[in-house]
């Protein structure tokens, strides 16, 4: 392995965990990752007040994961000189300001522009957010750690999304965003204040080339396709999941609001067993984790009438859920090097947000709303592919291991 590149010229010690570091980090996932999904529970609102239709206010999350995509790897070249403590500490307070911006839009189009200035600090953050929180780690604590920090996007989803909802309905959306702003820009004055730098050696040009022949490269890409597969998958199922609990399992609707807690805090327990154990066995962890997503789209699929098999199988999807990404974010941050590790880093928030974009529109194609078991078919099937591409990827990475042992 090259370590032309690598190595970081200032960071932490880490001869010991360190805890109050990642939470800090967890706590920025939470709010960014709850700002990005924000319009969906405050769809009613947006939409009276800013006077345009609900599938107005649901371009305003499209366009997020648009900008992600298109910005995230240009941000990350062009950061790579900067303490890494720095650019997170600026996306934040952009990502602060876009926000509170959001909250003064005096109609629609000025909204749908602040988005997209939120989204282009929400991705430069989550480029850099796991490349730094690795440099914090020491190798033995690599999987715990990272567990931690992308645990913020599952309590986003169960504390956040629903905290957020409340401020809303209680003093008006405007406020919602106010405060998610202000607490962003908190959180980056402290990561200035309380968290070390983190400055990685600067690249010749001939090295930034030779990134692109960098041995890591192929197993890369293929846990890049598991990344945007298990994505697609989640996605177009989500985001019928009303659907299919009052059309295909028959429940009524003032039950899903408690069936989308118990699949959200299962989550959490996922996010729990994932950092248990990612540093001891993170490849069969991984793997094990698909076959349970499959088998919960499975069970979704074939018993959608009998509702104690559709509690557990919700159950299941939002333990997996919550285990699959530390556990890929820890793969993905072992196997690649020092040269490519922004390059990861940035890679699958790319690839995420891709899933995130098509997945929706996958769904409606294969069964939207009128077959919802069409789409958690589909789901298992891709989530099958998926397992199937995480063991080429491991079969690459031992490659890789054994060539660069015989050198």
């Amino acid at each position: 392995m090259s370590t032309s590149t690598a190595a970081a010229q200032t960071s932490a010690p880490v001869s010991r965990f360190p805890l109050r570091a990642l939470l800090l980090l967890s706590f920025g996932v939470l709010v960014t990752v709850t700002a990005e999904s924000l319009p969906a529970g405050l769809m009613p609102e947006l939409s009276a007040d800013l006077g345009v239709s609900s599938a107005q206010i649901g371009l305003l999350i499209s366009v997020w994961a648009l900008t992600v995509i298109v910005t995230s790897i240009p941000l990350t070249r062009a950061t790579a000189r900067f303490d890494r403590r720095l650019v997170i500490a600026v996306a934040l307070a952009a990502f602060a300001l876009a926000n509170v911006a959001t909250a003064f839009a005096p109609g629609y189009e000025f909204a749908f522009a602040t988005r997209i200035l939120a989204a282009i600090a929400h991705g430069a953050f989550w480029a850099v957010v796991m490349v730094y929180a690795t440099a914090l780690l020491s190798p033995a604590h690599l999987g715990r750690g990272l567990a931690i920090v992308t645990g913020g996007g599952t309590a986003a989803t169960i504390i956040g999304l629903p905290l957020a909802t409340l401020v809303a309905q209680g003093l008006g959306w405007r406020a919602a965003f106010v405060g998610l702003g202000a607490i962003a820009l908190l959180l980056g004055a402290v990561v200035v204040l309380k968290m070390p730098p983190y400055l990685a050696s600067t690249a010749t040009h001939g090295e930034r080339s030779s990134v692109f022949r960098d041995p890591s490269l192929p197993a890369l890409a293929a846990f890049g396709i598991v990344a945007v597969l298990i994505a697609t998958a989640q996605f177009a199922s989500f985001t019928y999941i009303r659907p299919y609990l009052e059309v295909s399992a028959s429940i009524e609707a003032g039950w899903a609001a408690g069936l989308l807690f118990v699949y959200g805090a299962a989550g959490l327990l996922g996010v729990v067993a994932a950092a248990v154990a990612a540093d001891r066995y993170p490849r069969g962890s991984l793997l094990v984790v698909l076959i349970v997503l499959v088998t919960a789209f499975v069970a979704l699929t074939v018993a959608s009438r009998s509702l104690p098999t559709v509690i557990v199988a919700l159950m299941v999807w939002g333990f997996a859920l919550g285990a699959v990404f530390p556990l890929l974010q820890t793969i993905l941050m072992r196997t690649s090097t020092p040269r490519t590790r922004n390059l990861a880093g940035a890679g699958i928030v790319v690839l995420f947000n891709l899933g995130i974009a098509a997945g929706p529109a996958i769904g409606a194609v294969v069964g939207g709303a009128e077959s919802p078991t069409s789409i958690t078919a589909a789901s298992a099937v891709a989530i099958l592919i998926a397992a199937g591409f995480a063991l080429a990827g491991f079969g690459l990475g031992r490659r890789r291991d054994r060539r660069a042992s015989a050198q």
